[in-house]
């Protein structure tokens, strides 16, 4: 009788292809470890050269890394041995990227993508400008300036500069989007305010109150809602309750929540500063505080910081978490450090968001509530 075996085939093991993952600078552990979580042992990660991106290799489904809630874009990185850019118009090079494009692709719907973009150092060079047309043509693409579907970057390596030093020339890389848009561009965003958050900065703030289901979680000054939207997103909750005194600002709200298909949020035309509640009945609390530049204004925050502050403190629960946003840091933290025997800080993100031409720079603070003996947690 011929010998049983239990074991097995072993599935051959796809081979690692490198990407990039754009994150917010300052976001970069919280990424990480959402990159662990979802693609495990199919990743491996690689030195971060520069904030804001964190290279990996990864041998996975592509598919994968379109769930990612806590990045801005993925793109897989294809490095090219040439010297110039011409030489992707040759055959080969210019044959190897349309595969790589349409690997792509292929992850949507075809109508998915219907334009183009290129960005790169001289984009408008007669090199650069062949290349989009060549890609155009043979994509069936239509080439756009800015917010294209299809998004490639071209440029040297990171590392280039160690490659010089080496004496080898570094070659050129080709980075392609893997999703029509950015991943921070929710589909439940279907109303936008001034100055609403970054949706993955918005996960990254509910990742940081430590998500349990069955949490009483209370958003402050809720605006459009991507602060409860992402926090339902990250887990379920018993409670979840956000507040505005803007009631165009919760009609937003309930559009987005209606287009998101999250459960059981109520959105109240209640005062931060005042609410209409018992004491200690929140687990969580959340909070995009006005930077006091495209939504009100630093007078306006000497008022209204304060009255946030304590009256968080009145509705969280001894050993509950406050997570809080702001750019009017001198204000904040001055607050903060006079309501020592109300909280405790148990963690301070600074980050860098993308504003016009340059970047704001506000942070991220976690306050854990203080039992009333000053107990902390």
């Amino acid at each position: 009788m011929p010998r049983q075996h239990n074991q097995q085939r072993q599935q051959p093991q796809r081979e690692a292809a490198a990407f990039e993952v754009e994150v917010i600078p300052g976001l970069e552990d919280i990424a990480g470890q959402e990159l662990q979580r979802s693609l495990g042992r199919h990743m491996v990660r690689e030195p971060i050269v520069r904030e804001g991106l964190l290279p990996i290799r990864y041998a996975g489904e592509r598919t994968a890394l379109l769930g990612l809630a806590t990045v801005l874009a993925v793109y897989e990185r294809h490095h090219f041995a040439i010297p110039r850019p011409k030489a992707l118009l040759g055959q080969s090079a210019f044959d190897t990227l349309l595969r790589a494009i349409e690997t792509v692709r292929a992850l949507h719907p075809r109508d998915a993508f219907q334009t183009l973009r290129i960005s790169a150092a001289g984009e408008e060079s007669s090199v650069l400008v062949r290349l989009r047309e060549q890609l155009a043509n043979a994509t069936g693409l239509a080439y756009v300036a800015e917010e294209g579907n299809l998004l490639l970057r071209l440029r040297r390596p990171l590392d280039a500069r160690k490659e010089a030093t080496q004496g080898s020339d570094p070659g050129w890389e080709v980075l392609i989007r893997l999703s029509p848009r950015p991943l921070s561009a929710r589909r439940w965003r279907v109303c936008n305010l001034p100055g609403a958050l970054n949706a993955s900065v918005a996960h990254a703030m509910a990742l940081l109150t430590q998500p349990h289901a069955d949490d009483v979680v209370l958003n402050l000054a809720c605006g459009s809602a991507s602060l409860l939207i992402e926090r339902l997103a990250a887990a379920s909750a018993r409670i979840a309750v956000g507040c505005d005194m803007d009631g165009g600002a919760l009609e937003c709200a309930r559009a987005n929540v209606a287009a998101s298909g999250a459960d059981g949020i109520r959105l109240e035309l209640w005062d931060a500063g005042a609410l209409p509640t018992p004491d200690a009945w929140v687990d969580a609390v959340l909070a995009d505080l006005p930077f006091g530049q495209l939504v009100g204004s630093h007078e306006r925050n000497l008022e209204l910081y304060p009255r946030i502050l304590r009256e968080a403190a009145r509705v969280t629960v001894a050993g509950g978490l406050f997570a809080a946003i702001t750019q009017d840091i001198r204000l904040w933290e001055r607050l903060v450090a006079d309501a020592a025997a109300d909280w405790t800080l148990r963690q301070l993100l600074p980050i860098k968001l993308p504003f016009g031409g340059g970047h704001l720079r506000p942070r991220i603070y976690v306050l854990q509530r203080k039992g009333l003996d000053g107990h902390i947690f």
